[in-house]
């Protein structure tokens, strides 16, 4: 039984609106409520497992930053305000999006290296498959030398026995060729 996961992509822009709303609400709630960090915690998440530059969140993160600036140059005295603002934005986004991007980049490189790992392993079948035939070729042409050697033997035998020069007229016309002792185990010198 095979179980299939799928996994749901949300994307680029939801994540960077979840980022951004839940930025704006903690300035309109004011700092001191926490409930907005789960959210925006869970969303900076996603957008750091995002694969890719993850621009738009990190386009997101500074938006909300640049809003911060310019609402503590606008009105001084939230700059007490401000300073947990970015200590909490720091913690509720930066940190969840880089535990995602560091979670995504482990998995590629896990991923990575079960797939080095595989080549290596077809690589070294690929490997023993020609040494195994570069064996089976040497061992080919050993035979091949072998045979020719001993047709060899075979015909200069038998044109011996045609010319030698005690034999009979009967023996001369059908010259017939013995195997020698041990003749088919010979090697042919190198």
């Amino acid at each position: 039984m095979r179980t299939v996961i799928t996994k749901a992509r949300v994307p680029a822009p939801v994540l960077s609106a979840g980022l951004f709303i839940g930025a704006v609400v903690a300035v309109g709630t004011g700092v001191v409520t926490l409930w907005w960090g789960i959210p925006a915690a869970v969303c900076a998440f996603l957008a750091g497992r995002r694969p890719g530059r993850n621009r738009s969140a990190a386009a997101a993160l500074a938006g909300v930053l640049a809003a911060a600036v310019v609402a503590v140059l606008v009105v001084p005295a939230w700059l007490g305000w401000a300073s947990r603002f970015v200590g909490l934005l720091l913690v509720a986004e930066m940190l969840p999006w880089f535990a995602g991007r560091f979670l995504r980049q482990y998995r590629e490189l896990v991923r990575a290296g079960w797939e080095r790992a595989a080549r290596l392993e077809r690589e070294r079948h690929l490997v023993a498959e020609q040494a195994r035939l570069r064996e089976r070729t040497r061992i080919a042409q050993d035979m091949h030398d072998l045979l020719g050697h001993e047709l060899s033997l075979i015909a200069l035998s038998a044109g011996a026995l045609k010319l030698a020069p005690g034999l009979s007229e009967d023996h001369r016309a059908t010259p017939r060729v013995h195997p020698r002792p041990g003749g088919s185990r010979r090697r042919p010198a190198r």
